[in-house]
């Protein structure tokens, strides 16, 4: 199992990245204005399948990778870490894109197309299995096997994703006018900035 103290720092962790809004949280914002939060969550549902296909992906790779490496593992970490800096330094400089049109007049979508185009939004962006390969070796404990604790790490993730984006996919027609502002992009570019930055440079700091 993983350490109480790197399993809490990883739910924090997560919790910070999940509440920043992103791609998915953008489509299912999207979704939920135009079709409501029925239509939203089948949204959701697309993408939390992904979210379990790219969990499945990493624990049977990085499971491999970290016994292949033994005691580099380190290596690896500190280049994960410095891979989230990096991510943190291209969303402080994301630019600002003017406000969406009027959704009103937009053809409503079925079910299963809303439900598709949920999986393909979050499984075609080939950033997210590199930040995944990044993300979850900083909270794994090198003397204890790898399998269990990323097994523990993926499903905790998948649930922490699921609420958060399910909280947006129900409340996104309140929210839609705060994410779609300018000011807003800004916000949520610095704040993703801030937060990627400060937890690579922890993770490494804790490392070395």
């Amino acid at each position: 199992m993983v350490p109480s103290e790197l399993y809490l720092a990883f739910i924090g962790a997560t919790l910070l990245l999940c509440v920043i809004p992103g791609p998915v949280v953008t489509y299912l914002v999207a979704v939920g204005i135009r079709q409501g939060w029925r239509d939203a969550l089948i949204g959701l549902a697309g993408c939390s399948t992904a979210i379990t296909i790219h969990m499945v992906l990493v624990v049977a790779s990085l499971d491999t990778l970290l016994v292949a490496l033994g005691p580099w593992t380190g290596i690896l970490q500190l280049i994960g870490a410095a891979y989230i800096v990096w991510l943190g330094i291209s969303a402080w400089r994301t630019p600002i894109t003017s406000e969406g049109g009027d959704t009103a007049q937009t053809p409503r979508l079925k079910p299963a197309v809303v439900y598709r185009r949920g999986l393909l939004v979050s499984i075609t962006n080939p950033k997210t299995l590199i930040f995944y390969a990044a993300f979850f070796p900083q909270f794994i404990a090198p003397d204890r096997p790898a399998l269990p604790q990323l097994l523990v790490l993926a499903l905790t993730f998948i649930t922490i994703s699921a609420l958060s984006d399910g909280t947006y996919a129900i409340a996104s027609g309140h929210l839609a006018p705060y994410l779609k502002s300018p000011r807003a992009q800004l916000i949520r570019n610095r704040i993703t900035g801030i937060v990627f930055a400060l937890t690579g440079l922890t993770l490494a700091l804790t490392r070395s």
